[in-house]
């Protein structure tokens, strides 16, 4: 995108505002997941943190990883901030679809092909998992469900899970509004 997505306005505000609204109704807290960079940015920000704890991990497996690091007993709803058609309606059907004895509850992507798992929850039973596969150099949270007992559902609307990760998916995305 060429820029902090997290910052990008949809909704009249900053799209990390946004979704912190919509994940209130369903958090206890809800944590912003930033690398070192970001966080330095978001000093004066009364918003809880998630510092991307593993130097030499790049992506969503560092914030996944940097949770647990957190808060180990917990399970945590992950979502990514380039979701900008997410509503109440999806966070309703994945909290109540939630199988907690399974390792992650997860939406099938936009595609309907693969575990979305960036709007995921992720329960602490996964976490050996997930420090195997680091330790083993795979990186892919996708791969995490798709190799594991993940419970799956089928999103209420795909469209919601869209991700926004170029201009030109801005672009469309703004054309059609």
């Amino acid at each position: 995108m060429g820029q902090d997505k997290s910052v990008l306005t949809y909704h009249h505000k900053p799209q990390r505002e946004h979704m912190t609204d919509l994940l209130l109704p369903y958090c206890d807290t809800v944590f912003w997941s930033v690398n070192p960079g970001q966080a330095a940015e978001l000093t004066d920000s009364a918003q809880p943190l998630i510092v991307d704890a593993f130097a030499n991990l790049v992506g969503p497996m560092n914030g996944i990883l940097s949770a647990f690091q957190i808060a180990p007993d917990a399970a945590w709803l992950v979502v990514a901030c380039d979701m900008p058609l997410l509503t109440t309606r999806s966070f309703d059907a994945l909290v109540g679809g939630r199988d907690a004895s399974k390792p992650a509850t997860a939406f099938y992507d936009s595609d309907g092909r693969f575990p979305e798992p960036l709007l995921c929850i992720w329960e602490p039973l996964i976490l050996p998992t997930l420090q195997n596969a680091v330790a083993a150099g795979r990186y892919s949270p996708r791969q995490m469900l798709m190799i594991t007992d993940a419970h799956l559902l089928t999103a209420p609307d795909i469209r919601e899970l869209v991700n926004i990760n170029d201009p030109a998916a801005q672009a469309a995305l703004k054309h059609r509004s």
